[in-house]
């Protein structure tokens, strides 16, 4: 009888001890399911950092190149400002030439028909020599008149061409580049 009691108390602890075993594993695999949880959360907050940082540095080319490209059409601008005032300075010179070449023909002018009159007092057998003067003298005057009215075609020919849109950024340069 006793023997059976001690078999019986012995299978009891060794079942006992088998369910703390048992209860143990569980609470391992508990452990392990929380511990492989936990690393997957911080693998991904992890990723989403790196995205964040990524993102961020996307943004910070993007408006690197923002930068870049409104520079650039500055500098552009900037140039075609310049060239446009080249021009208005040209074509001021040469209105301020064309100005004076008139000037001077018109004293030029004065000076001759003062010395007609001059001529016309001092002798009267000039007179056929007067004529062929004063032919001549109109026809010069007809010629410079009609330089005059071909220098004013030009000019509005060249103001014309000046009201072209600009050539290209690049070809302007090539062209100045090659012009040196």
């Amino acid at each position: 009888n006793r023997d059976k009691k001690r078999d019986k108390e012995k299978v009891k602890e060794k079942e006992k001890a088998k369910e703390k075993e048992r209860g143990r594993d569980k609470e391992k695999e508990r452990n392990w399911d929380r511990d492989k949880e936990k690393a997957r959360e911080r693998d991904k907050e992890r990723n989403r950092d790196k995205d964040k940082e990524k993102d961020q540095e996307r943004e910070k080319e993007r408006h690197k190149d923002r930068e870049r490209v409104r520079d650039k059409d500055r500098d552009r601008d900037r140039d075609k400002d310049r060239e446009k005032n080249k021009e208005k300075e040209k074509e001021k010179d040469r209105e301020e030439v064309d100005q004076n070449k008139e000037k001077d023909d018109v004293t030029k002018e004065g000076e001759k028909d003062r010395e007609k009159i001059r001529d016309k007092e001092g002798d009267k057998d000039r007179g056929e020599k007067e004529k062929d003067k004063e032919k001549e003298k109109d026809e010069k005057k007809e010629k410079k008149e009609q330089e005059r009215e071909k220098e004013r075609d030009d000019r509005k020919k060249k103001e014309k061409r000046s009201r072209t849109p600009p050539r290209s950024y690049n070809s302007s340069r090539r062209s100045r580049s090659s012009s040196r």
